[in-house]
């Protein structure tokens, strides 16, 4: 493969990996957006300024879930969410790497069917919701070693987002459940790295992170740490293409804890309120130029299994960045 073409692909791929939306293991989707790191997740380009827009489309169910304080029984999740983001890449040195930054504020519009609120009614209802989600922030370190490539980041999320308890209307067999903020304060230290040889387009990625959250002071719920590992393999091509396979794996090592959680835990029936997921998929990545504006384009869907305590969601993910 053309040395040209693979730097093509690090300055016009780099930066499609930082991560935003989330509800929390509180509401069933995780504070991290597992998915956002596949291709290239160690490279940090050259100096300059990257938006990218991220479309992310999913769905899934789960049999029982909390959201805004409430247990609720059999929901189908369905989400819209578009994700612009912006990364600044400074013209120097910090510890021996380049030094980033990313700032993205996500819009979503979520909707929800459930069967009733445990211990309040039985019977089908729905929630939507369009917004803001929580605004994150991530500083970024990257070092290049011949083909290899790592970085270590630190995202924070900050509750921006909109964000009530659930509200009930017994009589009328309703509920206002769903956020799309979490209400609290998350840390996100996470460890990136890309083997990519430009002799023959092959690459290896990988990221190993860990959520930390503060509590949701609303409903005194603390959510475990998160840890999350995603991965890709792809074979970049003389044409600016690259196709190969992604997932994760997602898992909580302890329990979620506070008054809150036993509470959920009690009116549920549950032991456990830990949480894990898994998901794997085939990308496709196209770099290119329009003019001198370097161009990329990914899209991926990914098919999660194995879900426990979240939703178990099909993703189909569709980004667009350019170089400015």
């Amino acid at each position: 493969m053309a040395v040209k073409n693979i730097h093509a692909a690090l300055t016009a791929s780099a930066l499609l990996l930082f991560p935003s939306f989330g509800q929390a293991i509180e509401g069933g989707t995780q504070t991290y957006l597992l998915g956002i790191r596949d291709s290239l997740a160690g490279v940090v380009p050259p100096a300059g300024v990257y938006f990218n827009n991220d479309l992310v489309l999913y769905s899934g169910q789960v049999p029982q879930l909390v959201i805004g304080g409430v247990g609720v029984v059999d929901p189908d999740l369905s989400v819209a969410l578009w994700r612009p983001n912006v990364t600044y890449v400074f013209d120097s040195a910090l510890w021996g790497g380049t030094p980033a930054v990313n700032i993205s504020l996500p819009i979503a519009h979520a909707s929800m069917d459930a069967q009733g609120v445990v211990g309040q009614f039985t019977g089908s209802f729905t929630d939507e919701i369009t917004g803001f989600g929580d605004l994150s922030i991530t500083p970024i370190v990257g070092w290049h070693n011949g083909n290899l490539h790592t970085s270590a980041s630190l995202t924070m999320y900050f509750p921006t987002g909109k964000y009530e308890t659930a509200s009930l209307d017994v009589a009328g067999r309703s509920a206002s459940v769903l956020n799309l903020g979490k209400n609290r304060f998350a840390a996100d230290p996470t460890i990136s790295m890309t083997y990519l040889d430009p002799k023959n387009g092959l690459e290896f990625s990988g990221a190993l992170g860990v959520t930390i959250s503060a509590e949701n002071s609303a409903t005194r719920y603390q959510t475990a740490p998160e840890f999350h590992f995603e991965g890709a393999v792809l074979q970049h091509l003389p044409s600016g293409w690259a196709v190969g396979v992604t997932g994760y794996a997602f898992q909580q090592f302890s329990e979620d804890s506070g008054a809150g959680a036993e509470s959920i835990k009690a009116s549920l029936g549950l032991s456990s309120l830990r949480a894990q997921v898994y998901g794997l998929g085939p990308v496709v990545t196209y770099s290119t130029k329009i003019g001198d504006q370097p161009v990329n384009f990914k899209a991926k869907y990914i098919k999660e299994f194995d879900a426990e305590r979240v939703f178990e969601v099909d993703k189909l993910w569709f980004t667009l960045g350019f170089v400015f």
